[in-house]
Parts: C-alpha cells; sequence; structure tokens
C-alpha cells in the first residue's frame, strides 16, 4: 500500500512536470504554405522546363535508337540466309552503333536525373529555409514551444499559426 501511494504521488509529479498546454503547441500546414508560395510555383516552373529538356532529348535518342532497328529490318527482311550472311559486315557496324547508341542513351539518363536531382536541391532549399525561418519566427513571437505539421494529426488543440507564417511570406 505503501509503494502504491508512493508511486501515485511520482506519477503525479512526473506527469505535471511535462504537461503541455495548448498555448505551448501551434501547428502549421506546410502544404498549404508551399501551394500559394510564389518562389516554389516559380522553382516548379523551372524544374518542370529542365525536365522537358531532357525527356526531348532522351526521345530524340530513343528515335535514333528505333531508326536503327527499322532499317535493320528492313534490310533483312525477305532475304535469304545467304544474303543476310553477306551483309554481315554492314549489320555487325548497325549493331556496334545501335550498342553505342543505347550507352549513350544510359548515361545521359543518369546524368540528366543527376543535374534534376541537384537542381532541385538548389531550388528548393533556400525556399525550405525561408519557409523554416518564417515558423521560427511567428511561433517566437506567439510564444510557442513546438509547433508540428498540421496534416500529421488527427486533432490539435494548438494554435494554427499557417495564416500569419503565409502574411510573413507575404503571401495574400
Amino acid at each position: 500500500m505503501k509503494n502504491l501511494k508512493l508511486l501515485t504521488v511520482f506519477t503525479l509529479l512526473v506527469l505535471g512536470s511535462i504537461s503541455l498546454s495548448a498555448q505551448d503547441f501551434g501547428v502549421v500546414s506546410i502544404e498549404e504554405i508551399f501551394r500559394d508560395l510564389p518562389a516554389k510555383k516559380s522553382a516548379d516552373a523551372t524544374l518542370e522546363a529542365l525536365v522537358e529538356q531532357h525527356q526531348t532529348k532522351i526521345q530524340e535518342k530513343q528515335q535514333a535508337l528505333q531508326a536503327i532497328e527499322t532499317e535493320v529490318q528492313t534490310k533483312t527482311e525477305g532475304k535469304s540466309q545467304a544474303e543476310i550472311q553477306a551483309m554481315m559486315g554492314e549489320l555487325e557496324a548497325m549493331q556496334q552503333q545501335y550498342l553505342s547508341l543505347q550507352q549513350d542513351l544510359v548515361n545521359y539518363q543518369q546524368a540528366a536525373a543527376r543535374e534534376v536531382n541537384e537542381r532541385e536541391e538548389a531550388l528548393y532549399a533556400p525556399i525550405d529555409q525561408t519557409v523554416k525561418n518564417s515558423v521560427d519566427k511567428v511561433a517566437a513571437a506567439k510564444g510557442l514551444k513546438y509547433v508540428m505539421e498540421k496534416s500529421m494529426l488527427i486533432y490539435s488543440n494548438g494554435l494554427d499559426i499557417t495564416a500569419e507564417v503565409k502574411k510573413d511570406l507575404g503571401i495574400k
């Protein structure tokens, strides 16, 4: 019995010392902020243009490969084994050209993916930092100790600072 009373007192002390009030806790919708942020829209457009540029070049390289396939098929269609054997030097050269173009395509795709990832990081890192700084500024002004992403919570009794952050960032 004495142990139960001691445990109860200890539990109440611990819970009392770590309890959070609604005033300590805030929420923010980063998704909403990013959706309306002009710098994010601009970064999206820049990145989309880069992706489209690479997609066009990839399609051109794929069409070059398709052209070689079609040419080989046209040259060998309806030919006897002996006629194909006579063209073997030309067909091997076309095969080498095809393999070279195929490797070029793979290398280009990898380089393009790296460039897009690096560009994405370069474009979005400053935007992310600007939003984080604004959230920090608004949270400090409101006296909040903790701010959570609104979409991560099932229920929140905390202060929603999304509108204030948008205002601080100049978002209408």
